[in-house]
């Protein structure tokens, strides 16, 4: 950022904060509540939302931008895992998870099938303690009592990746974080944030008593019948996809 421009990143962080971190945050705990009361595609929706927005909030930490991404969570990550010095590192299973989600997140009008995995739920925690660690500005410099100054940049990505915090997640806390905040103040959504997680808590959690894995899958009318599909067509929009396939089916 040019030197005239310096006064505006704190400005700049809190929009990243409260506008992505923060509503990230949310969105998380809304797809845990969805997912508690059997609400699997809204579960799918607001879980892309969730990842969708730390990984935008982590583009703007850096300065990068986050224009043109839309709901596409391949290419914000794509775009994540180019910032060279933050060294974004996820487990496999977690893209996988986000794969998933980029591919059954949008089907918010049921387009095409859709299911949910037995262990989505648990997936989805991990996916967000793993991508919600990088979002915070880590950037800037400290100045020391002899005036000069050293980047915080490569203490704040040690602490990212300490060994300690994978061993124990729920240690780890981001600064004015909107989860945090929820936990220590034991706000109404804590209680949902909390509840069969072995990410984020108040303690470490070993073992989850009574969980239930589930799975769900749901087609469409037209994936059913598709001979209702020319009609359907001229009456809503349909993804360029669906409607190739469709199209395609009925030549």
């Amino acid at each position: 950022m040019a030197d005239q421009d310096m006064n505006l990143v704190p400005y700049i962080n809190d929009f990243a904060n409260r506008s992505f971190r923060d509503l990230a945050d949310q969105d998380y705990i809304a797809a845990r509540m969805c997912h508690r009361t059997e609400l699997d595609q809204q579960f799918l929706w607001n879980s892309l939302q969730a990842i969708e927005k730390y990984l935008k909030a982590i583009l703007l930490y850096s300065r990068k931008g986050a224009k043109g991404l839309r709901h596409d969570l391949i290419k914000a990550l794509a775009k994540v895992q180019d910032i060279s010095d933050i060294q974004v590192r996820l487990p496999h299973d977690v893209v996988n998870f986000i794969k998933y989600l980029n591919r059954y997140g949008p089907n918010r009008y049921l387009v095409y099938p859709t299911h949910l995995r037995d262990r989505s739920l648990l997936e989805l925690d991990k996916s967000v303690w793993y991508v919600r660690r990088y979002c915070y500005y880590m950037r800037g410099e400290i100045r020391q009592q002899d005036g000069t100054t050293f980047s915080r940049l490569e203490g704040e990505v040690q602490k990212v990746h300490h060994p300690e915090y994978e061993g124990n997640p729920h240690k780890y806390r981001i600064f004015g974080g909107y989860l945090e905040r929820i936990l220590d103040q034991n706000l109404p959504a804590a209680e949902h944030l909390i509840w069969k997680n072995f990410y984020f808590g108040r303690r470490r959690k070993r073992r989850i008593r009574s969980y239930r894995l589930r799975m769900s899958s749901v087609n469409p009318t037209h994936s059913l019948r598709p001979e209702v599909f020319p009609e359907l067509d001229r009456l809503v929009d349909f993804p360029r996809e669906v409607r190739t396939h469709f199209c395609r089916g009925a030549s």
